[in-house]
């Protein structure tokens, strides 16, 4: 930075809020400028904390040892598990392998404050301030004011933020009964289900958070206040404790979207710029690598403008990921009394995929029993295929009585100038399935005459031997095909012209019917001769056919090493040339070695 707003060499930077954002973000930036004038407002007393525990994953447990090891230190102490339990249809599923460590709120706040301090930071508790002011009296603010932030709500325009809610009502609760496990636990009411999320964090105090799916019991407002009504409904699982509260409010769960982080001389970074549902435990992770990477960018560079244009470029796309997986699977459970309406095997299943969208095998390799359980069940319940593709379906407002699709082509001539069916049905395939594409072409095949020959040497697709046939239906004068070397590659199938495709048996390709040209392509000498590749003069024939000449056919002599042979291209692309020489017009009949 290169001057201050009051004129002088030195920076000046006000944080917003002193929860995990905030403190580490005031220690990473004035370790990176150890010059710089760095505050924290918080309005709260010091030490009060309205939540109970925080939970890390074993993936965020690393990456905080590499942000901050005094702090990953102190994780590596605190209380861990690997297991995830469901308990739901009175029955308990559990699924190892996962790995987590929790510790109390406070205890994190404790040990950020006290790195804040070391670092030089001054904190300033029930010290509320505005916006405004701290924008004229500062070089850079860094708004760190939660979920509900004022600073979000006064730059809404300008940093183009969306906030909506979840249609769940939860409150954050604590119990003094012993957890061993990231625990789901679903109950029946009168009104309807309900959800609690419990973990231990340590202190002899674990967190239980009540989930109320919209439509589920406790509507009224005093019903849900009541703690003692809660600990009645999870008496089963609480072991008789009763439930605590620091915070007895109830809300919906906010998920903010912004366009951008950052407005001048303003940065939001921690639950003011994104938040992740406390059901995958992501939150305080993407707040800490919020202040981490705002602290590296403005050690980076000595413009503060453009430090925060390099974090919001960097930083923006890297919420997306956990924001969006928290979003699913907050959605997943204001669902829950829907899912609860399948077995408890599957329902399990179905839970812990819920957010990452986990492969079968994934869960299969940490809860074999549970998988193997659940796939039983869904093998006996599957219904028919018949009973799948009978089923109506509803698209764009218009309802199917079926999910089976049929197309009709219209008869076309046969190779016997009788009509033939081409119609199939199709199924619905996967997009991409080069097979199936091509099927329908390859199907559509003229009914075979009574006691045509198998297909062989010298035949056609489907037996005897090969007629070749005007656009008209009349039999063609030539030499029928001399077997697989002689026959040309279409897409439709063998043969080449306009009357291939009724020779063939499928539909007549439009074409006119013109003179051929005769061109010898077997071996020989100078011009003149048969196998100089030189076109003859045009003799009387049967139009829309070509004449064919004897002997084997010969190399292109316009090839070279390296170059593709030009006429044999031609071929296999079953392309037809057009060439005007004087007033006549002619028709080339490429014909090459066929592949095999």
């Amino acid at each position: 930075m290169t001057a201050s707003r009051s004129g002088g060499a030195r920076g000046s930077v006000a944080c917003m809020g002193a929860g995990p954002a905030g403190l580490l973000a005031a220690t990473q930036i004035k370790k990176a400028r150890p010059d710089w004038e760095v505050v924290v407002h918080e309005r709260s007393p010091e030490n009060v904390t309205y939540g109970y525990g925080v939970v890390f994953s074993d993936t965020a447990v690393r990456t905080i040892e590499f942000m901050t090891p005094s702090l990953g230190a102190v994780l590596a102490s605190q209380v861990t598990w690997d297991d995830v339990e469901i308990r739901a249809h009175g029955r308990r599923f559990r699924s190892a392998g996962h790995g987590y460590v929790a510790l109390s709120r406070h205890r994190l706040l404790s040990e950020l404050a006290g790195q804040a301090r070391a670092a030089g930071v001054d904190l300033r508790y029930e010290s509320p301030v505005e916006l405004d002011a701290l924008r004229d009296r500062h070089d850079l603010v860094v708004a760190a004011d939660g979920a509900r932030s004022r600073t979000r709500t006064a730059l809404a325009t300008e940093l183009g933020a969306r906030v909506g809610h979840g249609t769940s009502r939860f409150a954050w609760l604590g119990t003094t009964a012993a957890f061993d496990a990231m625990t789901f636990i679903f109950e029946e009411t009168e009104a309807g289900p309900v959800v609690a999320h419990g973990y231990p964090h340590g202190d002899g105090v674990s967190t239980f958070v009540v989930e109320v799916p919209r439509g589920s019991g406790g509507a009224r407002e005093d019903t849900e206040r009541d703690l003692g009504h809660w600990s009645r409904v999870f008496a089963a699982h609480l072991d008789g404790r009763p439930l605590q509260a620091k915070d007895p409010r109830w809300a919906h769960f906010p998920t903010v979207r912004l366009d951008r982080c950052v407005h001048e001389n303003v940065v939001l970074i921690g639950d003011a710029a994104h938040t992740a549902h406390y059901s995958v435990g992501s939150g305080t992770r993407l707040a800490l690598e919020d202040a981490f990477l705002l602290g590296q960018a403005l050690g980076r560079d000595d413009s503060l403008a453009t430090a925060l244009a390099e974090y919001q470029r960097r930083r923006m796309p890297g919420v997306r990921e956990l924001r969006a997986a928290g979003e699913r699977s907050m959605r997943w459970f204001e669902r829950a009394p829907e899912h609860l309406a399948g077995p408890a095997p599957r329902f399990a299943v179905h839970l812990l995929s819920r957010a990452s969208l986990l492969p079968l095998e994934r869960i299969a390799a940490d809860a074999p029993a549970l998988v193997a359980e659940a796939a039983g069940l869904s093998a006996e319940e599957a219904p028919s295929s018949a009973e799948v593709l009978a089923r109506p379906l509803e698209v764009a407002g218009t309802r199917l009585p079926g999910r089976l699709v049929r197309e009709r082509v219209p008869a076309v001539p046969c190779a016997g100038g009788r009509p033939g069916e081409a119609a199939y049905d199709c199924d619905v395939v996967a997009a991409g399935d080069a097979r199936t594409r091509r099927g329908p072409r390859r199907r559509a095949a003229a009914r075979r005459r009574p006691g045509a020959l198998p297909p062989g040497p010298g035949r056609g697709r489907g037996g005897g031997p090969r007629v070749r046939r005007d656009p008209a239906g009349r039999r063609a004068a030539g030499r029928p095909g001399r077997g697989r070397a002689h026959r040309v590659r279409r897409r439709g199938g063998g043969g080449h012209g306009p009357a291939a495709g009724a020779a063939r048996g499928g539909p007549v390709r439009p074409g006119r019917p013109r003179g051929p040209v005769r061109r010898h392509l077997g071996p020989g000498g100078g011009p003149g001769r048969p196998g100089d590749g030189r076109r003859r003069p045009h003799r009387p024939g049967r139009a829309g056919h070509a004449q064919r000449l004897p002997g084997p056919p010969g190399p292109d002599r316009h090839a070279r090493p390296g170059r593709p042979d030009r006429r044999l291209a031609r071929v296999r692309r079953g392309v037809t040339r057009r060439h005007r020489r004087g007033s006549r017009n002619h028709i080339t009949e490429n014909q090459g070695r066929g592949t095999g």
